[in-house]
């Protein structure tokens, strides 16, 4: 699974999202991409999943209200990681 990516949104540190992405590193998923809107949290959170096993985070401040912003993540993610396609 260390192949596959996951975005995980609300990731800031203290949140539900959090939670998602720690999980997710310790289960063994290499490539994540944590969105929330506040940068400071989301580094924390990636310190953590980093530590639990991801080894590839990519850090994604967004608010995710606009429909814009959500393709955007999307774009910035398969610009970073790639496509299977």
């Amino acid at each position: 699974m260390e192949d596959k990516v996951c975005i995980v949104t609300g990731a800031s540190a203290g949140s539900m999202g959090e939670g998602i992405a720690k999980g997710l590193a310790e289960a063994g998923f290499g490539r994540l991409v944590l969105v929330a809107r506040g940068r400071e949290k989301l580094e924390k959170t990636a310190e953590s999943c980093k530590k639990l096993g991801a080894k590839e985070v990519l850090i994604l401040t967004k608010d995710l209200s606009n429909i814009k912003t959500s393709a955007e993540v999307i774009e910035e993610t398969v610009a970073k990681f790639g496509s299977k396609h």
